[in-house]
């Protein structure tokens, strides 16, 4: 094999791609990329066996061949590289890699011991736009639970119907839905449980796509861009009743800056404890104040202006919690949706936008 490549090219592919790799394995050859010069072009696959990538990289093919290496050296080894093509070769076994006047002999691992990429024999397919996949998952991967001993919360629900797609997540501790109007087709209405690393890879690969095919199988989703294959399995279920959780009692609205709320957090949480990260909102009267009292740190306060008009009261919430919320709503301003200070508060961007629907559930904690 002897394959000549862009170095920006092959950076940006290396980049993503060794994101699939997993960090620790049993089995050496997954901690491998495979790279492939044939008829059909030059391809790097990466699999973890629940993930699988397969890329094709812009590159002249001077003689056809394969080798699997290691992936992390690899992507270390072109990340340091500075020039504009980077030479690739095989001999005895081992890649040869030559850009500028940098050099380098890198012992591969035979090709034939590569996981096959597996096939999925689709039940629903349909077409996303690349920005609203995006948003999409920006706004929910961030509440999936890590967990494992509750599988089906280290995932996104993905629920798909001929009307749109919703997609929610949810750690127990708080829980984001986002809802997309869309013309899918005629598609099998169905529930899945997308893994967050196939979602992450998917973002890592989507820059420059026009639409985002998407194939869902019967314990598998796949997919099917111009340069790139993503294959995942599905995590099992059944996700639980999420909708028992959102509150249909909370009618006291908090409207405030998204802005303003999330610098003072950030402000104020700096001298939050650091295990339960509490700050406590006091609302009142056309005001919110931020506080903190941590025995051993200090104290901090900040006053923001607000919209209220209900009985003053003191929640606690988790600071990371509410800055993971400010960060993926699109809107100047958000309503928290309150009951009690020991019930569960809802967010909405001010207004909701076009065709999204956006919420978000946070619990309280206990004031100390």
């Amino acid at each position: 094999m002897k394959v000549v490549i862009p170095l920006g090219e092959l950076q940006r592919k290396m980049n993503a791609i060794s994101t699939v790799v997993p960090g620790k394995t049993t089995m050496p050859i997954l901690a491998t990329v495979l790279i492939n010069a044939d008829d059909e072009g030059l391809h790097f696959s990466a699999t973890d066996l629940d993930i699988s990538v397969t890329s094709k990289v812009k590159g002249k093919i001077e003689e056809k061949g394969s080798i699997a290496i290691p992936a992390k050296k690899i992507a270390e080894i072109v990340k340091s590289l500075s020039g504009e093509d980077v030479t690739m070769g095989v001999v005895e076994g081992k890649l040869t890699l030559v850009c500028e006047k940098s050099q380098f002999s890198i012992n591969g691992r035979n090709p034939e011991d590569f996981p096959k990429i597996p096939k999925q024999e689709s039940k629903t397919s349909f077409s996303f736009d690349p920005d609203h996949l995006g948003s999409l998952i920006q706004k929910t991967i961030y509440a999936v639970s890590t967990d494992l001993t509750r599988p089906a919360l280290c995932g996104v629900l993905w629920e798909v119907n001929q009307k749109g797609v919703a997609m929610i997540s949810t750690d127990g501790h708080r829980l984001a839905k986002v809802e997309l109007a869309m013309e899918v087709g005629e598609v099998e209405r169905m529930n899945v449980i997308v893994p967050p690393k196939a979602l992450s890879t998917l973002k890592s690969f989507s820059e420059g796509e026009k639409e985002i095919p998407v194939s869902i199988g019967e314990n598998s989703i796949s997919f099917e861009m111009v340069e790139t294959s993503i294959y995942s399995r599905l995590l099992e279920g059944p996700f639980p009743n999420y909708k028992k959780v959102i509150p249909a009692n909370n009618k006291k609205e908090l409207v405030v800056d998204r802005a303003k709320l999330a610098d003072a957090t950030k402000r104020v949480a700096i001298l939050a404890d650091a295990l339960t990260h509490q700050v406590i909102f006091s609302v009142g009267k056309n005001s919110l104040t931020l506080h903190v009292n941590t025995q051993d740190l200090g104290e901090a306060k900040e006053e923001i202006e607000a919209s209220f008009s209900e009985e003053p009261m003191d929640i606690g919430y988790n600071a990371a919690y509410i800055l993971d919320i400010m960060r993926t709503i699109d809107a100047d301003e958000v309503s928290i949706l309150l009951d009690r200070p020991d019930n569960a508060g809802m967010v909405t961007p001010v207004p909701e936008s076009g065709d999204f629907k956006h919420m978000c559930i946070i619990m309280p904690l206990r004031i100390s």
